[in-house]
């Protein structure tokens, strides 16, 4: 039985890092003793949106005390690397960037946190997580130290004012002190290695649940799944939305989620007068009753690392129209799963959807169960199997 700890942001708000974590965690709790660090309040605690087993010991990293110097430091970093890449690739800019976004203070704070006993395995979950752990990896008493990173290369490094915008030289520098790094596609291992130098291991992430019912396909609705904000393009699916319902006047739209830009997809709605076609749902834990209830999935997405809504889409029998972003290559075949489009081509997408709706009740079973092969080669029974060689390889 080997000692694993997970330091993640969290397991019990809502978003697929924290499901997949969870789902995760939970099998390897079946044969091994887990610790999970994670920044989550009791009150977070009481939802437990993915059943996170009673076995697994959560223990509180408390939030950092940054200097007021630092939070200068951090605010001049950000508007300079908004503008420039003068701060990048130079020695001093590491240490600047490390004093603003991941002080020593902190370093000491999770080291006395994580210090005191042996483990096996370290996970650092994400992001800030693995340049964390990359930063404090030679102080602890851990045999392997492992950075599992789960979303998208150009969203991490490529999209401004996000994430680790004119910062990926400080991660790179910080996942290769781990011993390993597991990302979700060919694509991203590839490059981290033209990046980084760092050789990436890859594993999917496996299915959520498993459904013994599936979509009839007799419904004529689109649904959409995930929290209103940029990353999903639920503006750009509207605007595609709005073109094919120039076209077709039966089938509907369904989003389901909630978050900031809500609003402002309403007034996109109502602008289009589209009421009486497209409904947001609002926060809601019944996902599975609107994905059986549809009989097409739509993913507008500007970036995913590995969209597990997809998962749970083909698990429910529904064929996809996608854009055609790095992470889909793993998960849709062009005509098989679903259609593609090029990326954020809002009237390519309306074209797809158009495309599939048109097609025989024989072709979208045929598409759905292909959708359901896929959703079986994702099980977590399979994937769990590559965690496990990965943790006991040398």
């Amino acid at each position: 039985m080997a000692k694993i700890c997970f330091i993640a942001s969290s397991l019990f708000t809502m978003g697929g890092e924290q499901r997949v974590t969870a789902v995760i965690a939970n099998e390897l709790v079946k044969n091994n003793q887990i610790i999970a660090y994670t920044m989550d309040e009791e009150s977070d605690k009481q939802n437990n949106p993915y059943q996170v087993d009673p076995r697994i010991e959560i223990r509180k990293i408390r939030q950092p005390e940054f200097p007021l110097a630092g939070r200068i430091v951090r605010r001049m970093i950000r508007e300079v690397n908004e503008r420039t890449r003068l701060l990048y690739k130079r020695e001093f800019c590491y240490n600047l960037l490390e004093y603003a976004y991941f002080c020593k203070a902190w370093q000491k704070q999770m080291i006395q946190e994580l210090s005191g006993e042996h483990y096996d395995v370290m996970i650092a979950v994400s992001g800030g997580n693995t340049i964390r752990l990359g930063l404090i990896a030679d102080k602890l008493d851990c045999d392997k130290t492992v950075g599992w990173e789960h979303n998208a290369y150009e969203a991490y490094f490529e999209t401004k004012g996000l994430y680790f915008w004119h910062m990926d030289q400080l991660f790179g520098r910080s996942i290769r002190k781990l011993d390993r790094c597991v990302v979700l596609n060919n694509y991203i291992s590839q490059k981290y290695q033209e990046a980084f130098g760092r050789k990436c291991d890859v594993i999917y992430n496996p299915r959520s649940f498993v459904s013994e019912h599936k979509s009839s396909l007799n419904n004529k609705k689109f649904v959409a799944c995930g929290r209103c904000i940029r990353q999903k393009g639920f503006d750009l699916l509207l605007e595609s939305f709005h073109l094919f319902a120039e076209k077709e006047s039966e089938w509907t739209l369904t989003i389901v989620g909630d978050g900031d830009m809500r609003s402002q997809l309403e007034e996109q709605i109502e602008r289009y007068h589209l009421k009486d076609r497209v409904t947001i749902t609002g926060y809601t834990k019944e996902v599975k009753k609107y994905l059986l209830d549809a009989s097409v999935y739509l993913l507008s997405s500007r970036w995913e690392g590995f969209p597990m809504v997809l998962t749970e889409a083909f698990e429910m029998g529904l064929p996809v129209v996608s854009y055609n972003i790095t992470a889909i290559e793993p998960l849709i075949t062009e005509g098989r799963e679903g259609y593609l489009a090029e990326s954020y081509d809002v009237r390519k997408f309306a074209d797809r959807m158009l495309e599939m709706t048109e097609l025989s009740q024989k072709d979208r079973q045929r598409m759905a169960a292909y959708a359901i092969e896929k959703a079986d080669s994702l099980a977590v029974e399979r994937i769990i199997e590559q965690w496990k060689d990965l943790l006991k390889a040398d």
